[in-house]
């Protein structure tokens, strides 16, 4: 039977609801821009390495309809309410699309036993590990491996005092005056404290990118331990 998690509840074993059939998984549009400049053949284009969210139609059944008008209301409920949410196939549980319902649903009734309607989710471009557990690394020069297909961008959480230089693979990140505690989030492109204190200033070159496969991550200065939340991530 196939079904799907979203907002934390479960289609089929909350709401009755069964997929009709497996929706297709599109992949995203990378963004190029090209431009044509008179007396130069081809065309000149700029890729901004960046790409666009998705659209994931899922052709759903309601099986048993009794009740079905409060039914129905409390499905369009769920679907609303829930907003910007993890989404999550039966057919593939350990990855999840960051979605949102976008659609006004309609409901058709198929003879008197089975409502059909389409669910249309506004997905962000990436599929996301579900299990995106912490990695807690104790010694300089230790190895991350990166099982996605795209760079990841992690929230890494340093522990230590004063000065420091991070390197992670070729790139270099200086902190300096650290006090206890420092985060790099990569994904909101900030780095602060546990008071979401602002401190980009003691931050020195670019926020970290986990390639995909090995990544090397070593350290000089007064450090405790690192911690790293990857956000695996793939096409």
């Amino acid at each position: 039977m196939l079904s799907f998690t979203f907002g934390g509840k479960n289609s089929y074993e909350d709401y009755g609801i069964v997929i009709a059939k497996r929706p297709n998984l599109p992949s995203p549009k990378r963004r190029v821009h090209y431009m044509d400049i008179p007396g130069r053949h081809g065309r000149v284009h700029y890729d901004e390495n960046t790409y666009e969210d998705i659209t994931i139609v899922v052709e759903c059944g309601l099986i048993d309809t009794e009740n079905l008008v409060e039914r129905l209301d409390t499905i369009k409920a769920w679907l609303f309410n829930a907003g910007e949410s993890d989404l999550i196939f039966s057919f593939s549980e350990d990855k999840k699309y960051i979605a949102q319902v976008v659609n006004a649903i309609d409901f058709t009734q198929v003879y008197k036993y089975t409502s059909s309607f389409p669910i249309i989710f506004n997905c962000h471009p990436f599929k996301y590990a579900v299990q995106n557990q912490l990695i807690t690394l104790n010694t300089s020069g230790e190895l991350i491996n990166n099982p996605g297909t795209l760079e990841s961008e992690p929230v890494i959480y340093v522990y230590g005092n004063g000065d420091i230089l991070l390197n992670i693979n070729d790139q270099s990140i200086g902190l300096n005056g650290t006090q206890g505690k420092i985060i790099l989030n990569s994904e909101i492109q900030d780095c602060y404290d546990d008071a979401m204190n602002n401190l980009n200033s003691k931050m020195v070159g670019e926020l970290p990118l986990l390639k995909s496969g090995e990544n090397i991550i070593s350290w000089t200065g007064n450090v405790t331990k690192l911690e790293v939340l990857p956000n695996w991530r793939w096409l």
